[in-house]
């Protein structure tokens, strides 16, 4: 069955729509102070019309670590997929806690747990979510060390995808 808009007939499957994606990392050691957010040097790829102030769905400075997700329409939310993973450690042994946060919040079951044995030794954590966004609206994304200890990240990755 064929629907009409404007009289005109409307085949989404035909229709080309733009893959909205962006992976960013960080390869080289950071330290993340407690309460702080791993930062991003490098886009390694980011579709077109990636950028808010242009009329896009995402924007993200080089070296932040903040990724605003917008939705622009008048009516219905967005769905954007969130992964991160990385390299984690410590100076000190102890427990170090990452989370995926929106708007400031830790995004329920997200939280990324490993406990430094022996100082220096790296272990790998990863998340994925899904999240909304209202019509109209703008959410920012930063994953954040919530531990007590300062922490080392190395091979920062994140990709964020717009999926519905």
């Amino acid at each position: 069955m064929i629907a009409y808009f404007k009289g005109r007939p409307c085949l989404p499957f035909f229709r080309r729509e733009e893959n909205k994606i962006i992976n960013s990392v960080n390869v080289p050691v950071q330290a993340v102070a407690v309460q702080a957010n791993v930062l991003f040097a490098t886009d390694r790829v980011r579709s077109s019309r990636g950028n808010a102030c242009c009329g896009g769905w995402l924007f993200h400075d080089l070296g932040s670590g903040q990724f605003t997700l917008v939705n622009d329409s008048s009516c219905g939310c967005k769905v954007f997929e969130v992964q991160f993973n990385a390299n984690i450690s410590s100076a000190t042994t102890g427990a170090l806690a990452f989370v995926i946060q929106t708007n400031g919040e830790a995004v329920g079951g997200t939280e990324m747990d490993y406990t430094v044995a022996t100082a220096n030794a790296f272990g790998n954590i990863s998340s994925s979510t899904l999240i909304k966004v209202p019509a109209g609206a703008s959410v920012t994304v930063t994953i954040k060390n919530i531990s007590l200890l300062p922490a080392n990240v190395k091979d920062a990755n994140i990709i964020i995808k717009k999926i519905a």
